[in-house]
């Protein structure tokens, strides 16, 4: 966490007294002699505590923090004063503007004991915030817990997976909402943060749980479902094992040294969806019907199970190779090319499959197991047909998956991140005077992660709307620095998330932000990508026309990946369309290609639009679209993505103007 505090005093001698004690004590310290200084002081810095005078010239102490709590909501504030107004100090501390008031003069051990409770106060206010964004934002069912246990926070997806109203949740503990608690099993749970443990609920379901986010005093939970079939729905079918049975039988053929076999794991693809729609009677069908279709062309020795809800098991004795292994499980599939009868619906059933093998994958059964079960989630983006075997790597990618997910909650706080700039350029005068703002990440320990990478992960966890955030002021305030030193930028484009555009602050914020530093909405252009806007074309225009009242530019981001309609563009209130790189990559091949991006560009225009071409590496690339008149383009040709200092000397000396001469004479 930061260790950066703020003093604001109009008295010189007061600030250099606590600049001293407080550098002793290992602090950074930053100072300002008004309320104005401390504002600006502010501006992008991680400032954990600001220590205030009250009675300054020009604007109150209590005025000065209450501003500070409305920009930077995490940093804490505090008032060091010899007087105060009773009534605005009450307020003041009321609206928690103020956490502590100390008087002058001061003790230094005394004013060090509180900053001390104060940053403490402050990490505490920090990991609520981020389980609060978490439970807001993630589509994980998350539970939160006390220190003692005691349920204190939950989303909706946790009350689904548990069965159960809010009001049986709140103020619940573990052992109100599942039997049988293993107190020894449950220590060990909360003490081993990479720990996970399935319990039975009073709902008779199994849920799984396991660490979030946790700290001394708060556990975030997730929760996942474990199903388990009534033993009633497979008694016509004995050959489907039981799971306890199957393992049993798995530890057999490896103490009796059997050549190597399979384990391979089967899920019902969109089961979720069937679980959803058909009555319990008619899921249990479906699941005995996929047992009984399974046991159509099960081989001679092999060993069928039932696992949990979507989840199937077989175990394959006998393979000369994985060739003539991956032809058993399609064989074994082969019954489920047509679609099965459920009650009055015909349902199509796939599978994702993905298998382990002995001994090479794992020498015990619990082992093979898990790790047929990995490379069968691994597996669920694949198409069908495709049976995945484990890869120890799998185990890698989920651990370092998991170590992204939790050091993107405090990456923005120790200020990982970074905005690069990637230059967009004037095809008819080669000048850029626009450009698109990236983030990047760089760790610590992993070095740079890229954002193909972080992003999908803090989009499926959470964090994505507080880095969404973080990109959003860091742009207005980079354009806000370059406008006081006079540097030459028409317009910054920055990409929005999916989630930031279902929030319906967002038009609220981004006013805010414009306000506070003083900035033209028609600086900024907002990225929207294409396959959002279309999901829901009606709700699209309502957002789209609050953004553009505030006066934003407005673009439709990598145009022909997804619908890739023009129709749609004029029910759209956009400015620009940006053609995906996937659309440009065959321009000086394919005449085809070369027709197609040349309609497109014809037709934007003729709808008012401006065209940026995305992603251009060649000089041919660059001739065709100048030809075509595209307006601008952003690509390696001319640049690659800048960091901060480098894009200021870009913008400075304009290279690009000579590149596109060069270009058009060649």
């Amino acid at each position: 966490m930061s260790k950066t505090i703020l003093l604001v005093d109009d008295e010189v001698g007061i600030l250099r007294a606590l600049t001293r004690v407080l550098q002793r004590a290992g602090y950074r310290v930053l100072t300002a002699e008004n309320g104005a200084q401390g504002l600006q002081a502010l501006v992008g810095q991680q400032v954990a505590l600001v220590i205030s005078d009250f009675r300054m010239p020009g604007m109150k102490g209590s005025e000065f923090l209450q501003q500070v709590k409305a920009i930077y909501p995490n940093t804490i504030g505090m008032i060091l004063s010899a007087y105060a107004d009773r009534d605005a100090l009450l307020e003041c501390m009321n609206s928690g503007a103020a956490w502590r008031f100390l008087e002058k003069p001061w003790n230094d051990d005394q004013l060090l004991q509180e900053i001390d409770l104060a940053l403490a106060e402050r990490d505490r206010r920090y990991a609520e915030s981020q389980r609060t964004n978490l439970l807001m934002s993630s589509d994980e069912a998350l539970l939160e817990l006390s220190a003692n246990g005691q349920v204190l926070r939950f989303n909706s997806a946790a009350t689904h997976v548990l069965g159960l109203q809010p009001s049986e949740l709140r103020g619940k503990v573990l052992a109100d909402l599942f039997d049988d608690i293993n107190p020894i099993e449950l220590a060990t749970f909360f003490h081993k943060k990479d720990h996970d443990m399935v319990l039975h609920c009073h709902r008779d379901n199994y849920v799984s749980i396991s660490h979030r986010i946790s700290d001394l005093y708060h556990y975030l939970l997730r929760l996942t479902p474990v199903q388990e079939l009534r033993n009633q729905v497979f008694d016509g079918l004995a050959s489907v094992l039981d799971l306890p049975t199957l393992r049993s039988r798995i530890e057999n053929m490896l103490l009796s040294q059997q050549p190597q076999f399979a384990v391979v794991e089967l899920s019902v693809m969109d089961y979720q969806r069937f679980s959803d729609t058909l009555l319990e009677a008619l899921l249990d069908e479906l699941l005995v019907r996929c047992a009984e279709m399974l046991q159509q062309n099960l081989p001679f020795k092999a060993l069928l199970a039932y696992i949990s809800a979507d989840r199937f098991a077989v175990v394959f004795p006998d393979h000369k190779s994985e060739t003539e292994l991956q032809q058993q499980i399609n064989q074994l599939l082969s019954p489920f090319n047509t679609q099965m009868q459920i009650g009055v619906d015909r349902l199509q059933i796939n599978f994702c499959v993905g298998y382990a093998l002995s001994p090479d994958d794992g020498d015990t059964a619990k082992q093979l197991l898990h790790h047929a079960g990995v490379a069968c989630r691994q597996n669920e983006a694949n198409p069908k047909a495709f049976y995945l075997r484990f890869d120890r790597e799998m185990v890698e990618l989920k651990r370092q998956h998991f170590e992204i997910s939790n050091s993107l909650v405090s990456a923005m706080e120790e200020q990982q991140f970074q905005l690069y700039f990637q230059p967009k350029i004037d095809l008819k005068t080669g000048r850029c005077d626009e450009a698109e703002a990236l983030i990047r990440w760089h760790h610590p320990t992993m070095g740079w992660v890229s954002p193909a990478l972080f992003i999908p992960i803090a989009e499926r966890d959470g964090q994505i709307m507080a880095i969404g955030q973080w990109v959003l002021e860091k742009c207005i305030q980079q354009l806000a620095t370059w406008r006081q030193q006079g540097v030459a930028l028409k317009r910054l484009a920055i990409n929005l998330s999916g989630r930031q555009l279902q929030d319906a602050r967002l038009p609220q914020i981004l006013s805010g932000l414009l306000a506070h530093y003083q900035l033209a909405a028609s600086t900024i252009e907002l990225e929207i990508t294409e396959t959002f806007l279309m999901a829901d074309i009606q709700s699209s225009a309502e957002l789209l026309a609050s953004l553009k009242a505030q006066g934003c530019h407005l673009a439709m981001d990598d145009f022909g990946t997804g619908y890739s309609s023009l129709a749609y563009l004029a029910k759209l209130p956009v400015d620009v369309l940006k053609l995906d790189r996937s659309l440009l990559l065959d321009l000086e091949d394919s005449p085809q290609c070369a027709s197609m991006v040349r309609h497109m560009i014809r037709m934007a225009h003729e709808l008012g639009l401006q065209v940026v071409a995305e992603g251009i590496e060649s000089e041919g690339q660059v001739r065709l679209l100048r030809e075509m008149s595209c307006d601008l383009v952003q690509g390696f040709v001319f640049s690659t993505a800048l960091d901060l200092a480098s894009f200021t000397l870009y913008l400075q000396q304009q290279p690009a103007v000579a590149q596109l001469e060069q270009f058009a004479d060649a």
